[in-house]
């Protein structure tokens, strides 16, 4: 039989060794354990709704003037915004009840930092009234969305 040199047997040596430690690193405890973790939900964060009406021929009983309507999501999180509706708001003498804007169905989900543009139409309806006091007013349209 042969005889192994130094170098064999520091060569199984190490094989051993690292053999041992493989099957070591598979060695383990079981123990049960409960615990506990929190986590914060988000809020909705109102959408910021603006408008541009596209020019001014608005007049008693006249007919629609297209409003450009920006819907923002300032929010970190998606938002979804149903219908946006707007009413005029009164100015002096020009009572904004004379005024008749369609609402937008928007059905939308919009990502946050995002804008949705859409568009929609805004009358001014005969009151069989005076309503001089609507020549030349600069007309505020308030926006709702749910």
């Amino acid at each position: 039989m042969k005889r192994f040199s130094k170098r064999t047997w520091v060569a199984i040596v190490a094989v051993l060794a690292i053999a041992m430690s493989a099957i070591g690193a598979f060695a383990y405890f079981t123990a049960a354990g409960t615990g506990s973790g929190n986590a914060t939900v988000g809020a909705a964060t109102a959408v910021v709704i603006t408008s541009d009406v596209n020019g001014t021929d608005l007049y008693p009983g006249g007919g629609d003037e297209t409003v450009d309507v920006h819907v923002e999501n300032p929010g970190n999180g998606q938002q979804f915004v149903n219908d946006v509706s707007g009413t005029v708001a009164d100015n002096g003498g020009c009572q904004g009840s004379w005024f008749e804007v369609d609402t937008i169905d928007l059905d939308a989900n919009i990502l946050p930092g995002a804008t949705v543009d859409t568009t929609t139409a805004v009358r001014m309806n005969d009151s069989g009234t005076d309503q001089n006091a609507c020549q030349n007013a600069t007309l505020t349209i308030n926006w709702t969305s749910n």
